[in-house]
């Protein structure tokens, strides 16, 4: 009834700490209060049959008193009674069942108000205070219903405590069972903390065993590079020396070389006035010297003495100096090299060459140019 809603709404605003359990209240109250409407006029029908009922057992008892001439009528009196409350008792299952009904959808409603409560949470916070005023009415006229319909009512409170109570011990139950689970969470985290713990103390020993064993590598690597660097500078080294000895061998060996052969050319070339002045003098002063060589003269001497010479005496001598000119003309054409093809082609053509190319430029020596130039050609042509 209207009375024991609002009992219940009294003991929920007093008994909680949290502004959201009595939004949710609030939320429930309003689910329930059309079907406290409809059940309070189910229970004023019920009672209002039962009222009947008693009455007509009064009926019945008066039936017993009277006289036996109505017989008949007592039982028909009885038939009716017992049909009567027959009708009240499957009205009264009726009502029930369907209070039974319609507690289940509030209930479902309940759980429907229940997830909008999360909602509702910012908006309860403001109208705390107004719902503080409102609840200490309502709990004043709660009061006032409950003094008035306790007797009536004492049976539901009953029921309402025992749910109640049952609500309790569940509830006491989840929160054990919460706690009970918070404390394995929290277990479990600490054990996953405590293993993530040694996995990243595993992985920094093996970080600094492998930075240690890199490390000795490097060392190792660099040892290995040093002796290396340092045996190629030993061998660079010995090379060098090497190299430096080879060419210090071969500029000395050039030198040598180059000193053999100038020595070879002046050689050479000493054999060549030695043979060429084997001819003997090639003027008559220079033979009539050789001839008065060693005699105790002196250069002035001879001349004076050369040139105080008569005439037949001078002719003798010009005429050996021309026999002496005449074979070293031989000897110098004897060691003459044998003209090429190119040098003989040269001596025959380059004549008329030259002459043509002094009619087309002024200037000598461009003229030889050209006329180098036109031979070479000619003889290439000629091949």
């Amino acid at each position: 009834s209207k009375a024991t809603v609002s009992v219940l709404y009294c003991f929920l605003h007093h008994t909680t700490k949290m502004n959201s359990l009595r939004v949710a209240t609030r939320t429930t109250l309003r689910a329930f209060a059309p079907l406290a409407r409809v059940t309070g006029l189910d229970l004023m029908q019920v009672r209002t049959k039962v009222t009947a009922a008693k009455k007509g057992k009064a009926a019945k008892k008066a039936v017993k008193v009277a006289a036996p001439k109505k017989a008949v009528k007592k039982v028909a009196a009885k038939k009716t009674v017992k049909k009567a409350v027959k009708k009240v008792a499957v009205k009264a299952k009726a009502a029930k069942k369907a209070v039974a009904k319609k507690a289940a959808v509030a209930t479902k409603k309940a759980a429907v108000a229940k997830k909008r409560v999360a909602v509702a949470k910012k908006v309860a916070a403001k109208k705390d205070k107004i719902a503080a005023k409102k609840a200490a009415v309502a709990a004043k006229k709660a009061k006032a219903a409950a003094i008035r319909q306790r007797a009536a009512e004492r049976a539901r409170a009953k029921k309402a405590a025992a749910a109640k109570k049952r609500a309790a011990l569940k509830a006491k139950a989840a929160k054990a069972k919460e706690a009970a689970a918070k404390k394995k969470a929290v277990a479990a985290k600490r054990k996953e903390a405590a293993k993530v713990k040694a996995l990243k103390v595993k992985k920094i020993a093996a970080k600094k065993r492998a930075a240690a064993a890199k490390k000795n590598a490097a060392l190792k690597a660099k040892a290995a590079r040093a002796r290396i660097a340092k045996k190629n500078a030993v061998l660079k080294l010995k090379a060098a020396k090497v190299k430096l000895a080879q060419k210090n061998a071969a500029a000395k060996a050039k030198v040598q070389a180059a000193k053999a052969k100038v020595a070879a050319k002046k050689a050479d070339v000493k054999v060549k006035k030695d043979k060429i002045k084997s001819s003997g003098p090639v003027t008559a002063q220079t033979l009539f010297m050789q001839q008065n060589k060693g005699k105790g003269m002196g250069l002035k001497q001879m001349h004076e003495k050369f040139n105080a010479l008569g005439a037949a005496e001078k002719k003798a001598l010009v005429d050996q100096a021309k026999k002496n000119l005449a074979k070293r003309q031989e000897i110098r054409k004897s060691m003459k090299q044998p003209s090429n093809k190119y040098a003989i082609f040269t001596k025959k053509n380059f004549p008329a060459a030259y002459q043509s190319a002094l009619k087309q430029t002024k200037d000598k020596k461009e003229a030889f140019k050209l006329a180098t130039k036109s031979v070479s050609t000619q003889y290439k042509q000629s091949q």
